[in-house]
């Protein structure tokens, strides 16, 4: 059987921290895909108390059975009989994890709570009777699917869901999802989603895409060695794979900056259709919660002139690569969510290349005519000005403070990083803003000085970090984000 998977996308919610499987860097080699199954994040029977009781509770039922991610042994629902501290009902439910242990093990019991409980037996009852989504599930939106499995969640007890919003396809990046297909113009945009069958091919539409330098893509399975390829109508993700429940995750790795990619038709774009996978389905999936950071920026962010060839290609997309960037490194290292919004060119005084708006002028698009959407980061890192060199410092700084000030009016709770660019342009005037707007009491803005990252051998060209640059520079963001947050 050959399923079509569709775009079903949904909101997000969520109040516990799950990494959703590390996606390590490892090498690439082109073509091909990898067997075997990787045991997945958790199953999404039952709620994560139990319908005992949300807090304190009496004795609750155990964790549903089923799960969106069917599989694995599962954990097995504490009993805290007699109105426990906790409450009673699965941890996890039966649903259990994707493969036979997961990465979170073979789940386990919520364990067993104390005699009697603090607030008074019966205690406070969950919030809801059902699971995540319900026994139906999420079918799939677009025209070329035929809908996903019902994320059966069980009956389990109530209380909050361990993971996110139910999802046929979690989207990460700036994509413009539509009912049949996803649009990015931002190398580093990526997609993953579960699935069962013994093989997977992504579908794109390449009508509006210049022959001559298509875009290029990544992606692994169950987090296995990244696969690079030309941008193609059908791409073989993976072949032979071993029966049960996978991990697919498919970036968007690079993009020619020079061609149009604001204005329609988009010839610098990624426009994906769906997956279509044989001897089995997409399935339904909580979105994993994270720390999520948006990275701002120009051609550094984008990944532009990592390589000197790649793959024995050296045509510019095969040069440029959004996943070693410095961005994807930096948010892979930290295990978080992340958004790359670079545009070659592009500067607080200079519209960036491929028709791109000023920075100020682009940062609530997409691309034109398309706004971005309500998705709140908790940090966003801005490394604006290396292409504003020639720019007068107090021009640039009065341009720098409107952006900053845009950038806070949409993401009012996120913590805000400027970086110094790695050439130090425009430092100063940097420096200054986020000095000037801490003294007026916004606490959350933070400078990130840069100096002695990188080396001359660290480079392409001088400008563009190389791999081994970027690898440096992402180490050090971490280590800078992680006294922030």
């Amino acid at each position: 059987m050959t399923f079509k998977g569709g775009l079903m996308r949904g909101a997000r919610f969520s109040r516990s921290w799950l990494v959703f499987a590390g996606f390590a860097l490892g090498a690439c080699a082109p073509g091909g895909g990898t067997g075997g199954g990787m045991g997945g994040v958790m199953g999404t029977g039952g709620g994560a108390i139990g319908s005992g009781g949300g807090v304190v509770g009496g004795s609750g039922g155990s964790g549903g059975s089923g799960g969106a991610m069917p599989g694995g042994t599962g954990g097995v629902g504490g009993d805290n009989s007699g109105g426990g501290g906790i409450g009673t009902g699965g941890a996890l439910g039966s649903g259990g994890s994707l493969g036979t242990g997961g990465i979170f093990g073979a789940g386990g019991s919520a364990g067993r709570g104390g005699a009697g409980g603090a607030v008074g037996a019966g205690g406070r009852g969950g919030s809801s009777t059902g699971g995540a989504v319900g026994t139906g599930g999420l079918g799939g939106a677009a025209s070329t699917g035929t809908g996903g499995v019902g994320a059966g969640s069980g009956t389990g007890g109530a209380g909050g869901q361990v993971g996110g919003v139910q999802e046929l396809v979690h989207y990460y990046g700036r994509w413009d999802v539509r009912t049949d297909r996803a649009i990015t113009v931002n190398s580093g945009s990526h997609l993953a989603a579960t699935f069962t069958g013994t093989a997977i091919t992504a579908r794109f539409d390449v009508s509006v895409n210049l022959t001559s330098d298509m875009p290029t893509l990544a992606w692994q399975i169950d987090q296995g060695e990244w696969k690079e390829a030309d941008l193609a109508a059908t791409v073989s993700l993976g072949t032979g794979l071993a029966s049960g429940m996978h991990t697919v995750m498919l970036m968007a790795r690079s993009m020619d900056e020079n061609q149009s990619r604001w204005t329609p038709p988009l010839i610098s774009s990624t426009t994906f259709l769906g997956f279509t996978v044989t001897g089995g389905a997409v399935q339904s999936s909580a979105r994993p919660v994270r720390f999520k950071i948006e990275f701002l920026g120009d051609s550094i962010t984008e990944g532009v002139a990592i390589w000197q060839s790649r793959n024995g290609q050296t045509r510019k997309c095969w040069k440029d690569d959004g996943r070693i960037a410095y961005p994807s490194q930096t948010a892979q290292m930290l295990g978080a969510e992340w958004r790359q919004v670079g545009f070659g060119y592009l500067g607080i005084l200079k519209t960036g290349n491929g028709g791109v708006p000023k920075a100020n002028d682009s940062f609530n698009w997409i691309y034109k005519d398309v706004p971005r959407d309500s998705w709140q980061p908790d940090m966003v890192v801005i490394n604006e000005g290396t292409n504003d060199s020639g720019g007068a410092a107090a021009t640039f700084r009065t341009g720098y403070t409107q952006y900053l000030t845009t950038i806070r009016a949409a993401y009012p709770n996120a913590k805000l990083v400027a970086m110094r660019p790695f050439n130090g342009s425009q430092a100063a005037p940097i420096k200054a803003e986020v000095d000037a707007r801490n003294a007026a009491g916004d606490a959350r803005v933070y400078y990130v000085d840069t100096t002695g990252w990188l080396g001359s051998t660290d480079f392409t060209d001088g400008l563009h970090p190389n791999d081994q640059g970027s690898g440096k520079a992402a180490q050090a963001l971490v280590a800078a984000i992680n006294r922030i947050k």
